[in-house]
């Protein structure tokens, strides 16, 4: 369990140090969370009315009450850690607008970056061309 915790803690600190992806794996972390704890809750609700229906055939009420309190403590606590993973994953982040470029800049910068990437990653490119070649060329053969 000690090392799931580390672990889970390693990757929440690496999606904090994240840019654009680190903001929605932060909101799905903090979604999980709060439905794993309300899972944990809403298990330990559900033993302890099972508790309580044992400790039901006692004579006396007083013990039958504890569980029973307890268990609806445990169940309010879920429903307000659901509620923030409902409102966690249904809001959006503002996308800043993105800059004007001039129509004539469009094709010479996406050519500029393409060349860029294309300069920076020429063994993947090669790569994937060849396998493009290879799916190509077998597509009419049976």
């Amino acid at each position: 369990m000690d090392a799931l915790m580390r672990g889970t803690a390693t990757a929440f600190a690496e999606t904090m140090s994240a840019g654009g992806i680190g903001v929605a794996a932060r909101r799905m972390t903090v979604a999980a969370w709060c439905v794993a704890l309300a899972t944990v809750f809403g298990a330990a609700s559900v033993g302890c009315a099972v508790t309580a229906l044992w400790v039901f055939v006692l004579p006396e009420v007083g013990p039958v009450g504890a569980p029973l309190i307890a268990a609806a403590a445990l169940l309010s606590l879920c429903l307000p850690l659901l509620v923030i993973a409902r409102i966690v994953l249904r809001r959006r982040p503002q996308l800043p607008p993105a800059p004007a470029l001039p129509d004539a800049a469009v094709p010479a910068l996406l050519i500029a970056e393409a060349s860029r990437l294309m300069e920076e990653n020429k063994g993947a490119a090669l790569l994937a061309a060849l396998l493009a070649g290879a799916t190509a060329g077998n597509l009419g053969r049976k």
